[in-house]
């Protein structure tokens, strides 16, 4: 029979890396949908205010909009699809890339969820540290 000791904290690891890697793949997914567009930098004109999700647990959360110019010199305004947990300064600039078929898309660059994915290795740490400790014994 297997001993708690060693069950829950590999428990613990795979409930870690499970968020870690579901970040990663939204990460690798995002980086590739959005492949061939082009970079430019915009300046901020608001934000909006609203939740990331379900998975925001109800927090403030911030989108940029946006102004930018195309390759062209035609300006274009956008709307971040990607909220943050703070606002960002009007009149400042931020990196945003664009579809060079149609500028009227456009979005802040690929990311990926920091929080999720440094809690989930957090969260694996620990479960490893407790197998490792219990190991030591």
């Amino acid at each position: 029979m297997t001993s708690p000791f060693v069950l829950l904290p590999g428990l613990l690891m795979v409930l870690g890396l499970v968020p870690a890697g579901l970040s990663l793949v939204a990460s690798f997914r995002r980086r590739r949908l959005f492949r061939g567009w082009v970079p430019a930098q915009a300046t901020v004109t608001g934000n909006l205010h609203g939740t990331d999700g379900p998975a925001s647990s109800g927090m403030h959360r911030f989108a940029p909009s946006y102004e930018f110019q195309d390759a062209h010199g035609q300006r274009w305004l956008g709307q971040a699809d990607i909220y943050g947990p703070d606002q960002e300064i009007i009149c400042t600039t931020i990196p945003v890339i664009y579809n060079p078929a149609n500028p009227a898309e456009s979005t802040r660059p690929a990311h990926f969820a920091k929080g999720r994915f440094a809690t989930g290795i957090l969260v694996a740490g620990f479960g490893a540290a407790a197998m490792f400790g219990w190991q030591l014994r």
